[in-house]
């Protein structure tokens, strides 16, 4: 009984594994939308950091250094904005939705729709 347990949870280890790294190296994304803020989450291999931050330049109409470390906040249209935190095979883009326009919220959502549809490539 405790073998088979063992040797599950080994196999469940290996699969995991051989999923997160195939393909050219690993992949975590992770979304949390709440009624206040939306946050968005990615670590990827670095070799996918000069696509991501070409898609980035053009999308948002700026260029932006994702190989160094930068934080900052990304004006959308006017008054609403949202943070951008990255490095090197990191990304995370934090939106405050009080006060800020659904149409802001709809921009950063298909932002992020974006960059994962990038990342996945």
């Amino acid at each position: 009984m405790m073998k088979n347990i063992f040797y599950s949870i080994a196999i469940l280890a290996a699969t995991l594994s051989f999923g997160c790294h195939s393909s050219g190296g690993y992949l975590s994304i992770s979304t949390k939308d709440t009624s206040s803020s939306f946050k968005f989450e990615a670590k990827y291999a670095d070799g996918k950091t000069a696509k991501l931050e070409k898609y980035l330049d053009s999308a948002l109409n700026n260029e932006l250094p994702l190989d160094q470390h930068i934080d900052l906040l990304v004006n959308l249209n006017g008054s609403d904005k949202f943070n951008l935190k990255a490095t090197k095979g990191w990304l995370e883009i934090s939106f405050d939705k009080r006060n800020s326009s659904l149409a802001s919220y709809m921009k950063v959502k298909k932002l992020t729709e974006g960059i994962k549809g990038k990342l996945m490539e």
